[in-house]
């Protein structure tokens, strides 16, 4: 019985330790950990600029798909580095379109599908979203890939009252991610984060694609997702000086090619799906 007690006891300790130790919102169904704080700095700090996220809905089957990308990275070129970023959605929804090509790399995933199922599913490709925002006198978030310039355009005019600070170091291939946000106004709505990760270079065949479809380069694949694939809660008040600090970490499979991925942050309004800011930086 004293063997028994004994035990009993030490099991409830290291159970009562591992809980002060493991911050009580990580969700044990997803392969990566995370720490929380948030506090109130006394000084607001200075405001970003906003950047703007495009989404391309897109497919390896669509041929008109290659003409969607190229016009993604023209609008990139044309802004400053840090202004527009992009994420390729390679979703199932629609197989005539998206299924993958046998013998050739998957790109299609639940997670871009998910996010499509959210924000709105397209009738045909390829179409995207800007800043997941649904611009009048449109009711659906999806637009034609030659009018983003003009909404990206719109929406470089807004401000942000959220700054996003974001930077990463690898340990073999762990990934370990360390955010910061802070508000520079007072929001009374409520927010929530995504972080993802995407992939540049990797060869795959592309009907459209030139100079040759079977060696089509593609890039800006969404890969992984850290969470909900449209965003995590920010559980706090969300007045000037609000800081959120957060460490996260992810082993990146080995299919993925550490040295084509980037991380990107979105901070978006939880009612609306609207992105309230996004920054993206280089696995590093």
């Amino acid at each position: 019985m004293k063997r028994f007690v004994f035990a009993t006891l030490t099991a409830s300790v290291l159970f009562l330790f591992s809980c002060d130790e493991i911050p009580p919102n990580i969700d044990f169904s997803v392969p990566y950990k995370t720490q929380d704080t948030t506090y109130i700095v006394s000084s607001a700090p200075v405001p970003q600029h906003k950047a703007v996220l495009i989404e391309d809905i897109t497919g390896v089957r669509c041929v008109n798909c290659p003409e969607a990308a190229a016009e993604a990275a023209k609008i990139v070129a044309n802004k400053t580095e840090d202004s527009v970023v992009v994420m390729a959605l390679y979703t199932s929804q629609m197989n005539t379109l998206t299924l993958p090509w046998p013998g050739y790399p998957k790109l299609t995933n639940d997670i871009s599908t998910e996010i499509v199922d959210v924000l709105g599913v397209p009738g045909d490709l390829p179409k995207g979203y800007v800043d997941r925002k649904i611009f009048a006198p449109l009711t659906e978030r999806f637009v034609q890939y030659k009018s983003w310039g003009l909404y990206v355009d719109q929406r470089l005019k807004q401000s942000t009252p959220v700054n996003i600070e974001m930077s990463s170091a690898v340990a073999g291939r762990k990934i370990n991610v360390n955010l910061k946000f802070q508000y520079t106004e007072n929001v009374s709505g409520n927010h929530k984060y995504a972080l993802y990760i995407t992939e540049d270079d990797v060869v795959s065949k592309q009907t459209g694609g030139k100079p040759t479809p079977e060696t089509y380069i593609h890039k800006h694949i969404l890969r992984y997702a850290f969470g909900n694939s449209v965003g995590n809660p920010l559980n706090a008040s969300l007045v000037v000086g609000r800081t959120f600090e957060k460490i996260l970490s992810y082993e990146l499979p080995a299919e993925y090619n550490m040295d084509n991925c980037r991380l990107i942050c979105v901070i978006s309004d939880v009612s609306s799906n609207e992105v309230i800011n996004v920054r993206e930086i280089h696995v590093k």
